[in-house]
């Protein structure tokens, strides 16, 4: 290969970092795979030939996948040459790391060049290559990857055993996992069992992320090569283990796999006390929780009613989120009366969310609550509840005074209609008018409304449920309005009948009424917003 045709560095006077250069010739042809150039080429000391980027002719050649040309310049930088540590060129270039941290193993890895990996490996099997900048080892990125064939050439063609690691401390067994590539899973536990107990930063274990995510046969996978340790391991902050990450998940299935494994894992807790059904209590959905006691090693009173940090019972978190499950909170191993740190039963605590309570704790449990604060607590609701009561009756009796005047005012004009009467038969002067027919009719529908909202306004007047006073008062406000909106109609065709047809005087008449609309219009709007 010909001697680079400049400084393979270049340092500055102030002592800057050096910048590399590589020869033009030399990164063409490893860089493309002309092996034919790179034979025409001199030799050259490879471990000084670099880009600016810190890689070498290798990485070039290992990331491209150029095979032919790996192998030219490892079999180039062999001996006779040797530096003070006893390993020669060939194997230097090897474990050459660019900025990134990657040697040529890593980029060939990466962009899944399996021949070139295994040539790399062979060249040097004693060697253990470690994690780059992102913390990635070369079994680790073929993991998350999914390059099966590339964890298995790693696994057998390394004398040593590999580094395994990678970002958050996770290994390579966590990545399978995270991946629910089960394929890889068995590899890597057939390789290195105890992987299993190996956990990150956060204290994960693959156990802990195979519950969390939901997966079935990973978690079969792992229990069938793990410890019995590892099933009882807390993450961090909190201590949960996988069986409480798997109930809170909503993962019934694999609450059943755990137990089945280990059934006394059951009787773990966090570091809040609470323990397998609490955090099915916290996954907040309605018949959820009954699930939990088709498991006989879950319907076990110890666990039914074991109390939290803060005293509460699974029961008392099924009130204070107010689920709906009737199995569970008939179970005649429920303790219904049981006492929190604040001297509250579920129901009390139901009661201080709602005014409706927990119907289904039976007539039995009608006691008077322990907690003065919560008897205070429903004494002012109780007072509140009246003075609201009060306020919709006194919005009803307005409104029926407004009610009975459109009543009184459409009832009159029925029978004092526009034109007056006919002396000679009776019937209506204008009655075959257009405008009169719309009035009568407009007339009509205000006095109907009117008289059906101040129905409404009467019968509130006998309600003493505010759930039924908010439901009727909404129908007869919105009949008031249309009585009044009607009665405006009647009116604006009433004039419209009786002023004569060829006069500028039904014109302002019609539209000083269509007023009312927009008044009505921009009223409603504005109660919509508050």
């Amino acid at each position: 290969m010909a001697q680079s045709r400049m400084d393979q560095r270049s340092t500055s006077n102030d002592g800057r970092a050096q910048t590399t250069y590589m020869d033009a010739d030399l990164y063409t042809a490893a860089s493309k795979g002309n092996i034919s150039k790179l034979e025409q080429l001199e030799a050259c000391d490879l471990g000084r030939q670099r880009t600016p980027k810190r890689d070498t002719p290798l990485h070039l050649a290992a990331r491209e996948g150029h095979l032919t040309v790996v192998e030219a310049l490892i079999q180039a930088a062999k001996p006779p040459n040797e530096i003070e540590s006893g390993v020669g060129v060939d194997k230097t270039i090897l474990r050459m790391a660019n900025k990134e941290g990657d040697t040529a193993l890593h980029e060939a890895v990466r962009y899944h060049h399996p021949e070139v990996v295994k040539l790399l490996i062979k060249e040097d099997p004693q060697f253990t290559y470690g994690p780059n900048i992102s913390g990635g080892t070369p079994i680790h990125m073929a993991v998350e990857r999914g390059h099966v064939d590339l964890v298995q050439i790693i696994i057998e063609n390394t004398r040593t055993s590999p580094a395994y690691s990678g970002i958050l401390g996770r290994t390579a067994l966590h990545a399978a996992v995270i991946r629910n590539d089960q394929e890889i899973t068995t590899k890597l536990l057939e390789w290195k069992p105890s992987l299993t107990e190996e956990v990150d930063q956060n204290g994960w274990s693959p156990l802990h992320c195979a519950a969390y995510f939901g997966y079935t046969t990973i978690v079969r996978q792992l229990l069938n090569k793990s410890v019995k340790s590892v099933a009882y391991l807390g993450i961090k902050p909190g201590m949960q283990t996988a069986l409480h990450l798997a109930a809170i998940r909503g993962h019934k299935d694999i609450v059943d796999l755990l137990l089945s494994y280990y059934p006394d894992c059951c009787e773990q807790v966090d570091d809040n006390g609470k323990n397998v059904l609490h955090f099915a209590m916290m996954r907040k959905q309605d018949d959820y929780p009954r699930m939990f006691l088709q498991n006989d090693g879950l319907r076990v009173r110890g666990l039914l009613n074991e109390r939290d940090a803060q005293g509460d019972t699974p029961l008392h978190l099924l009130a204070s989120y107010l689920i709906d499950d009737e199995n569970f909170v008939l179970d005649d191993k429920v303790d219904k009366m049981g006492l929190n740190n604040e001297n509250l039963t579920p129901k009390d605590m139901v009661s201080r969310a709602t005014d409706n309570g927990l119907q289904k704790l039976g007539a039995e449990d009608r006691e008077v609550p322990r907690d003065k604060e919560v008897t205070r607590d429903r004494e002012d609701k109780g007072s509140s509840g009246s003075n609201s009561i009060s306020t919709l009756k006194k919005v009803g009796e307005t409104h029926l005074i407004v009610t009975a005047l459109v009543a009184t005012v459409t009832f009159a004009a029925g029978f004092t209609l526009p034109g007056g009467y006919n002396e000679n038969d009776g019937l209506a002067t204008l009655g075959k008018k257009e405008a009169f027919k719309a009035f009568v009719v407009a007339d009509t529908l205000a006095m109907v409304s009117s008289v059906s909202a101040a129905f409404v306004y009467f019968f509130m007047a006998g309600y003493e449920k505010e759930e039924l006073l908010h439901k009727h008062l909404p129908w007869g406000f919105f009949l008031t309005m249309f009585g009044m909106g009607a009665m405006v109609v009647a009116f604006m065709t009433g004039m419209y009948a009786v002023l004569p047809r060829f006069s500028w005087l039904p014109i302002p008449v019609c539209v000083l009424c269509c007023c009312f609309f927009l008044v009505f219009y921009h009223v409603f709007k504005q109660f919509q917003k508050s």
